[in-house]
């Protein structure tokens, strides 16, 4: 029997080995991020034992999730998950999963091997014949660059531990790729006229839109529309709903960052929303572009900071640390945005933003 284990751990990790392997082949290319997403799971499904999956890009800051992509599941479903979402305090939910400081985790371990206390599960995975959840966070370096379901047949039992720990390691790796595809390149371009409206009816279906709107929605979905909105559309609406901010960045294909803000046309929750693009704004822009260099969330602090022309004794006193360690912090992100000092530092970021807006 000890020999059979140890020959199986050593299988598993064999297979580990050569599907992280794979992995690294396809990140390492650089595709964009749709094709980055179907080649990992591609890579993964034998794995992972997974049967559906649904990927999404993020707005970096928030983490509000941007886009959609599914081969294998009925993205009008995806309405119904923003629905629970908002809605309900469920497990497993991403930013549950962000708090306890891990990339992945799975609905069967979070509830003790009762996925039915989820609230998701009953509504929408069971009726749909999936049996267990495995989500994952593409957070990397500070940025929270995008996430995935991965959901698995009701009859093949729940994702065990050893999935969930590659779920983990890989998730990582993802979220390093997608990071590099947002540093600033100055390769963005103007989309359209913005800003642009849309309307959205009670039930969020697109109802209404501008010239302008309607190639924003060419340029954000590819074809992949739900109820004719695309996911930051639905995402906003669903949000300015329910009382909260309802305001997400998301880039276009050409690079440049948007922003897509909703607000209630009639204040009420059961009435139609508009949702307001625009191009995003330097001060809405310098945290993606400190983000995209993987600088920490203090570092990030600490850069701002600077920006805003504050001494090394002023930050020192705002954050509550000593000048010896915002000197060490300014350091590190001159490193890792290839300046030199505040100066360089600045004008990068106004390079950075004009870019965006070329």
């Amino acid at each position: 029997m000890r020999g059979q284990y140890a020959s199986g751990v050593v299988a598993r990790r064999d297979v580990e080995r050569r599907t992280l392997g794979e992995l690294d082949d396809v990140l390492r290319a650089g595709p964009p991020a749709e094709d980055l997403f179907r080649e990992s799971g591609r890579v993964l499904t034998a794995a992972l034992g997974f049967d559906a999956v649904c990927w999404h890009l993020n707005d970096p800051v928030t983490g509000l999730v941007s886009t959609v992509q599914s081969d294998e599941l009925d993205l009008s479903g995806f309405a119904l998950a923003i629905e629970l979402a908002t809605a309900f305090d469920d497990v497993t939910t991403f930013d549950k999963i962000r708090g306890s400081g891990e990339l992945a985790d799975t609905i069967s371990r979070a509830t003790g091997g009762r996925p039915q206390v989820s609230v998701r599960y009953r509504e929408q995975l069971r009726p749909l014949g999936y049996g267990d959840e495995l989500r994952a966070n593409f957070d990397a370096q500070g940025g929270l660059w995008g996430c995935a379901a991965f959901l698995r047949d009701e009859g093949r039992g729940h994702f065990r531990p050893e999935e969930l720990r590659l779920a983990r390691v890989a998730a990582r790796r993802i979220g390093v790729a997608l990071r590099d595809l947002h540093v600033p390149d100055g390769s963005g371009a103007e989309l359209a006229t913005l800003p642009a409206v849309a309307v959205l009816g009670p039930d969020n279906a697109l109802v209404a839109v501008d010239e302008g709107a309607e190639s924003v929605i060419a340029d954000l979905t590819a074809g992949a529309t739900v109820r004719g909105a695309p996911a930051p559309f639905l995402v906003v609406a669903h949000r300015a709903r329910q009382g909260l901010p309802a305001k997400t960045r998301v880039r276009t294909s050409a690079g440049t960052w948007l922003v897509a803000h909703a607000s209630l046309l009639e204040r009420r929750a059961d009435g139609p929303v508009a949702v307001v693009v625009t191009e995003a704004t330097p001060a809405e822009l310098v945290p993606v572009v400190l983000v995209s260099y993987g600088l920490t969330a203090r570092e990030q602090e600490v850069a701002l900071h600077a920006v805003r022309g504050h001494t090394t004794a002023r930050i020192a006193r705002l954050l509550g640390v000593a000048q010896v360690t915002v000197q060490d912090h300014l350091k590190s992100i001159f490193a890792k945005t290839g300046t030199r000092s505040r100066r360089e530092l600045v004008a990068h970021l106004i390079t950075a933003n004009l870019a965006q807006h070329r």
